[in-house]
């Protein structure tokens, strides 16, 4: 009879992978690294090729396995079929293109080296994923979240997100591993193959309706069960209830699939996904963050004590050159899908740089059993460091990827032609004369709404920006009739100001009412003087009060283009949801930056 643990002995590696996570991810933050590679090395360290503080044992991998649940929780809250329909262009042209490019290439490049088949399509797929932490943080800090870069870039790591639960399905199908052997490929080979291997394209296939099926499950219950009962919760006002609700149907889902003979994790996203469609899921994010930055702190920790560190430093090469090939190739195969997709070549670049690094789902599928047993460790062990080493240069290789789309976009010809490109159809546009803030919000609504505009700015900088962020902008100054009239102004539906500047508002109304009786101008201003004096020049003026900066000008004119109150509501309330991530993360590095300047003065003091 095996010997029970004590409470001490149980409790140790908790309180060493708690001690070296903090540690770890003060230290990445000093460094501005992704926490993500601060684990990795923390594990190492700890683990047996080092100090030997810690093992691996089923302490050390239940608290990992949590952390792949709660991940793979959050993952799925950030589904949606709203957001699904929204994105359904680049759900259907530029992820597939953009993820089926790289894995491709990924996978060919280790059947090459002598892995299987099926072993190599599941790694390849999972390098041709991209870092959601990585990338949403790099957006966040940049606020880029609504413009044409950040929503593509959102919506293929959506669609990455999707296949990564087929790429689980899949991968735990390819051998007796605790996840997924006894799916539906499981039940093939034992009832109709005699225990016979399933074929790869059957097992492909036969993962593709289990997600399909799993995914219907998810979204009926969540609208039918589990809104009902956060309705009655958040009619208690029990902070508490919420929040135990909440951990059980993570954790209750994930043992339900467990149980059936799937994943603890796919369990956990579809939990996610139930909750979704529900008005909660921002608060279910909030309440269950600190479980999942715990908990996936010790899944990546778990990951660098399974990592042998002699046989990386013998491969040493190989992983500095498998890191390379992950940023260059995903970066031109990322350019290629995107231009195919009628992106310009600014966007493109900045799109493809910023997609470039790997995924930490890739080392969840690395930890799957069927995957541990089909390579060597030596191998696993040099992708890992590879994913790694991409994530913790991801940031500079997203900066060198923006500097290049500007400098791409001050060489190229931009005209009004462009600009005529986002107009589409023969639907009549909006103008947005100024790429300001409210500017861009203004786009960002159309685009949102599927309302063709014509754009124009006037000032350099903000003309190349403008550009390299994807959006359609004609180069030039909006007050010269001309210019309004070579780009489609005369038959626009309406005129949104970016800028507020009412001299110039003054002196081109008698031309606009004379030229245009019909066309409906709006703008966004900070002062009283100014609404009133813009609403003696007849313009639809608007007193900026809530954020993001110009919503409510943005609000009257979707009202004006007939857009139904409802979308007008929805869509308002996730600009003001999206405007606080920001304006958190663009807190948070502000105060960064303050103590680095602080300490700077201290060291010269």
């Amino acid at each position: 009879m095996a010997a029970e643990l004590t409470p001490v002995e149980a409790l140790v590696p908790a309180i060493t992978l708690l001690g070296f996570g903090a540690a770890a991810a003060l230290a990445s933050k000093a460094m501005r690294l992704s926490p993500i590679v601060g684990y990795l090395i923390a594990g190492i360290l700890i683990g047996p090729s080092m100090l030997g503080l810690i093992e691996e044992s089923s302490a050390t991998h239940l608290l990992a396995e949590l952390g792949v649940v709660f991940l793979l929780f959050d993952i799925g809250m950030h589904v949606s079929l709203r957001e699904l329909n929204e994105s359904r262009k680049d759900l259907l042209r530029l992820a597939p293109m953009h993820l089926f490019f790289n894995g491709l290439v990924s996978a060919v490049a280790l059947a090459m080296i002598g892995v299987d088949w099926p072993i190599a399509i599941a790694i390849g797929l999972s390098l041709g994923l991209s870092s959601t932490a990585v990338v949403a943080r790099i957006l966040t800090e940049r606020e880029q979240n609504s413009c044409p870069i950040g929503r593509s870039a959102t919506h293929i790591l959506i669609f990455q997100d999707i296949v990564a639960i087929f790429l689980m399905i899949f991968a735990s199908s390819l051998g007796d591993s605790d996840v997924g052997a006894q799916g539906l490929a499981g039940l093939v080979s034992d009832f109709l193959l005699d225990g016979a291997s399933v074929p790869l394209f059957v097992a492909l296939g036969l993962s593709l309706v289990q997600t399909i099926i799993a995914f219907g499950a998810a979204l009926l219950t969540g609208k039918y069960l589990i809104n009902p009962v956060f309705r009655t919760l958040a009619a208690t006002r029990n902070a508490e209830a919420f929040t135990a609700f909440t951990l059980l149907l993570v954790l209750a889902a994930a043992c339900a699939t467990a149980v059936i003979g799937l994943s603890l994790t796919l369990g956990a996203f579809l939990a996610g996904l139930a909750v979704s469609g529900t008005p909660f899921r921002h608060q279910v994010q909030t309440e269950m963050g600190p479980f999942r930055g715990l908990l996936l702190s010790f899944f990546f920790i778990s990951v660098g004590l399974s990592i042998n560190l002699p046989a990386l430093m013998s491969n040493l090469p190989l992983v500095l050159t498998g890191a390379a090939a992950i940023l260059i190739v995903k970066t031109g195969l990322g350019y290629a899908a995107a231009r195919l997709n009628h992106w310009s070549v600014p966007g493109a670049t900045q799109l493809a740089f910023l997609l470039a690094q790997g995924s930490e789902f890739t080392l969840v599928v690395l930890s799957l059993s069927a995957i541990v047993s089909g390579i060597s460790s030596g191998l696993m062990s040099s992708i890992v460091a590879a994913v790694a080493l991409s994530l913790a240069l991801a940031p500079g290789w997203a900066d060198l990827g923006a500097r290049l789309s500007r400098h791409f976009a001050r060489q190229s010809k931009t005209t009004t032609e462009l600009a005529r490109a986002s107009s589409g159809g023969g639907e009549r546009p909006v103008i947005v004369i100024g790429m300001s803030a409210a500017g861009r919000l203004a786009i960002d609504a159309l685009i949102d709404h599927d309302i063709p505009y014509i754009a124009t700015e006037a000032e350099p900088q903000r003309f190349l920006a403008a550009v390299a962020d994807g959006y359609h902008v004609s180069f030039g100054d909006a007050s010269n009739m001309k210019l309004v009239e070579a780009v489609g102004g005369s038959n626009a539906r309406a005129v949104v100001l970016g800028f507020a500047r009412y001299e110039v508002s003054r002196e081109v109304t008698p031309t606009i009412t004379r030229r245009f009786p019909e066309l409906i101008r709006f703008v966004a201003v900070e002062s009283r003087l100014d609404l009133e004096r813009y609403l003696d020049l007849g313009v639809r003026a608007h007193l900026t009060a809530g954020q993001p900066k110009g919503i409510e000008m943005v609000a009257d004119m979707l009202y004006t283009l007939d857009i139904p109150e409802d979308e007008i509501r929805e869509w308002m309330e996730e600009e003001a949801e999206r405007f606080k991530i920001g304006d958190v993360s663009k807190e948070r590095a502000e105060d960064a930056k303050s103590d680095a300047e602080s300490d700077e003065v201290e060291e010269a003091a």
